[in-house]
């Protein structure tokens, strides 16, 4: 596999140091590395792919879904007849854990080189791709993200793409639901990391421009709580003296904490908004506690035939789908832009992701069957993926995205209830 030099391995290790600092979904990083493109091998063997994804640490409630579209995704493929005529292998799964904590996620980047894969689906959380990408791009491994939404990601490593939109599309789209509901006065919880403050910051600006004010946590405020918090008594209490007509939470699992404290201290919960990294079923509350609260998440929703192969493939997958439609886009583009560039090598696939996700236009295709037969035929295609976002940039990440709103039930279960396109 292609290893880059000495010197260009040390520039992007000095880029990702930096960003390394960073934490949770996003990266304020918003300038791309230096272009490392290597000279594709035109290896032609089987494509064997990985996965560095949640087993374990604040995000791995969200690992059901990516890791089911994977399998799902390997079976449409290799059903359909393979890539280069060869079935996909899936020859390692990743631990990417927590930031907080690297000895896992490095020895987990550790068994990915030794394991060498041409493509690598992952890091979930925006730290977790900014500490293993050093190595991975040294050792040649092309990384694709379904999660990370950070604006700072946009074009910053040549081996790196993501099927997700950036927090300014997310942040928007939940303050115009906020806005829509009437409200004018609005509270939010943030966590103090790059995805907090990210989305925190395109939320407020939506909300201003319409007339209306975010009372607590606003940027400037210091009102940010850390990654990990478990108690949220103080903040809570502090938010609610300001009187919000609303409430929106930006978080992992700290959701599971501030939702009660939110209860216990007699706020409406069915004026609650939560966001892609807490709308997920919350089965262990009491019936009907999440009655009419909203969530939001990139992509389109996980339902009807999709999803029943979503929990054939994996049945795990009936505890969370997000990032499902992504993960599995992910997956397809990178089969088939191998299929076009007649090779495996990570660089010959990175140069073809644009084509085939549609960005010189060429004939609409939406499963791997007919795409392939297309290719087959030396012809340009457009595969409509999953996730219902448009042809990959020049930034290697989506240019257009749907953002859907999710209506919680009795069982304080997650239901698609709309999209918004950004």
């Amino acid at each position: 596999m292609k290893v880059y030099s000495k010197k260009t391995a040390a520039a992007i290790a000095l880029f990702a140091g930096a960003a390394l600092a960073l934490s949770g979904c996003t990266s304020s990083s918003d300038k791309p590395a230096d272009d490392t493109t290597s000279t594709p091998s035109g290896d032609s063997g089987a494509l064997k792919i990985g996965t560095l994804l949640p087993q374990t640490g604040t995000l791995a409630h969200l690992i059901f879904g990516p890791r089911a579209a994977v399998k799902l995704a390997m079976e449409d493929i290799n059903a359909a007849g393979g890539v280069l005529g060869s079935d996909v292998e899936l020859v390692v799964e990743g631990n990417e854990h927590d930031a907080s904590d690297p000895t896992i996620i490095n020895k987990s980047v550790d068994e990915i080189i030794k394991a060498n894969p041409s493509f690598v689906l992952g890091a979930m959380g925006t730290g977790n791709s900014n500490a293993a990408m050093p190595r991975l791009t040294e050792a040649g491994i092309l990384m694709g993200s379904p999660s990370n939404t950070g604006i700072g990601m946009s074009g910053i490593n040549p081996l790196y793409f993501r099927t997700i939109a950036s927090d300014i599309i997310q942040g928007r789209a939940l303050g115009n639901l906020v806005l829509q509901d009437g409200h004018s006065t609005v509270a939010m919880l943030a966590q103090n990391n790059d995805y907090g403050i990210g989305l925190r910051d395109n939320f407020q600006e939506t909300l201003e421009e319409a007339g209306a004010e975010l009372v607590y946590g606003a940027k400037g405020s210091g009102e940010e709580f850390p990654e990990g918090q478990t108690t949220f008594t103080s903040e809570v209490t502090a938010a609610l003296s300001k009187k919000p007509d609303a409430i929106a939470i930006v978080s992992y699992e700290e959701a599971k904490q501030i939702i009660p404290e939110l209860a216990a201290q007699g706020f409406d919960l069915s004026k609650l908004y939560l966001v892609d990294g807490n709308t997920v079923p919350y089965e262990e509350f009491d019936a009907g506690l999440l009655k009419g609260a909203q969530g939001t998440t990139p992509g389109r929703a996980s339902e009807g035939d999709f999803l029943d192969a979503l929990v054939a493939a994996d049945e795990t997958a009936t505890q969370s789908t997000n990032f499902a439609p992504e993960s599995y886009d992910a997956v397809m583009l990178v089969a088939l832009a191998a299929q076009k560039a007649g090779s495996t090598d990570p660089a010959a696939i990175r140069d073809n992701l644009q084509a085939v996700s549609g960005a010189d236009g060429g004939e609409k295709c939406s499963t791997y069957k007919d795409c392939l037969a297309l290719l087959e035929d030396d012809k340009d295609i457009h595969y409509e993926g999953r996730a219902g976002g448009g042809p990959l940039t020049d930034k290697n990440e989506p240019s257009s995205a749907l953002i859907g709103i999710y209506r919680y039930d009795e069982a304080n279960k997650p239901n698609a209830v709309g999209e918004i396109e950004g």
